[in-house]
């Protein structure tokens, strides 16, 4: 027999789905709410919660960045209304490694400063003044000041709780296998039951449980490290930091620690932990903050982030039936979750899918 009717499903408790069911309860659709672990437990496990756009978008892609930077903006406004999420408007800095990576960053400075963007270049006493902690060898950096970080525990729980508040119900551990359509009527089937829905929102990031996509979604992992912070505000913002033989990496301050991470591997639906990920995370930021040497290791873990074939995010409306899929996030879910929960909302209710994200419709894709 089938569950308890829903006027909206939506499948999958990550950034996005969490976003989506808030602001659907808000406008007073309050959605059944199905993942498969717990809420925030699958690729929201791989952030640092950085809200970097001026960052992350590579050189060509510019829709990407106009809509990272719309949802940065939102950030405040949501940390007013949810609560503590943990966020800070600190700031991001990017580090050259070795005098031949500097070239490289220049040339992100120069994009960035070119699409708007307010970006400081730093190079010797003027960048240890901001970071007095980093390795004297690190010749020169940038600093971004409108952006910051958010605790994604802290986001989680609180996008939870607003949305139970406005009546939207979680059924935590309950993956949905199959999705099937009679009528007007979804069929949702889970190994204990089956739920009816009107509307099916399918956010589920790196399927597990055999729900198949209309687009492929390769699983990406990350690996990450959590280390007692050396004293209080000792790191003021979170640092990026890049060489090209050692890679990417990154360093950012949440309360009493500092997350440690960079890495991003194809190794399918594998999350484990490796010793050559975890060296690779250690070795670089020891690098780049030699005090960090006697600092305690609190935790490590690994998530899989879900990307498309071209790294970007992808929405896509069954036609002639209100089966949505949202996903492709990778490694900006959080970043994007107001714009995404605010727009994908407004495309199930109004019928049109804003502007900012139409780029990545799969139709203009």
């Amino acid at each position: 027999m089938p569950g308890k009717a829903a006027e909206v499903a939506v499948v999958g408790a990550g950034a996005a789905g969490l976003a989506i069911a808030w602001q659907l309860a808000k406008q007073g659709h309050p959605p059944y709410v199905f993942d498969a672990r717990g809420a925030g437990e699958g690729a929201m496990t791989a952030s640092a919660g950085m809200l970097s756009p001026a960052y992350e978008a590579e050189f060509e892609e510019l829709s990407l960045l106009r809509a990272m930077l719309t949802s940065r903006q939102r950030y405040p406004e949501w940390a007013a209304e949810l609560g503590d999420i943990g966020y800070r408007p600190s700031g991001t800095y990017e580090l050259a490694l070795m005098p031949e990576d500097v070239p490289y960053v220049q040339r992100r400075v120069a994009f960035e400063q070119a699409q708007g963007l307010t970006v400081e270049w730093l190079e010797g006493a003027a960048l240890r003044k901001r970071l007095p902690h980093i390795s004297p060898r690190i010749p020169a950096g940038s600093f971004a000041p409108d952006e910051g970080h958010i605790v994604p525990e802290y986001l989680r729980d609180r996008l939870v709780e607003a949305a139970q508040k406005l009546g939207a119900v979680f059924h935590s551990h309950t993956p949905i296998m199959r999705v099937e359509c009679t009528g007007s009527t979804y069929y949702l089937h889970g190994p204990a039951g089956v739920y009816e829905a009107e509307v099916v929102i399918l956010c589920v990031g790196v399927p597990t449980e055999g729900l198949e996509l209309p687009f492929r979604v390769y699983p990406v992992r990350g690996q990450m490290v959590a280390i007692e912070a050396p004293a209080p505000d000792w790191l003021p913002a979170p640092v990026r930091y890049f060489n090209r033989m050692m890679g990417y990496g990154y360093a950012v301050p949440k309360p009493g620690y500092i997350i440690l991470g960079g890495t991003a591997e194809e190794k399918g639906l594998d999350p484990s932990l490796t010793v050559g990920g975890l060296l690779d995370i250690l070795r670089r930021a020891y690098f780049v903050f030699p005090d960090l040497y006697e600092s305690r290791i609190l935790r490590t873990w690994a998530g899989l982030r879900p990307a498309t074939e071209a790294r970007v995010p992808l929405f896509y409306k069954v036609p002639g039936q209100r089966l949505y899929y949202v996903n492709g996030l990778y490694r900006n879910g959080i970043l994007l979750a107001p714009l995404v929960g605010e727009g994908v909302t407004r495309w199930v209710l109004e019928g049109q899918l804003p502007d900012l994200l139409h780029p990545f419709s799969v139709e203009r894709l």
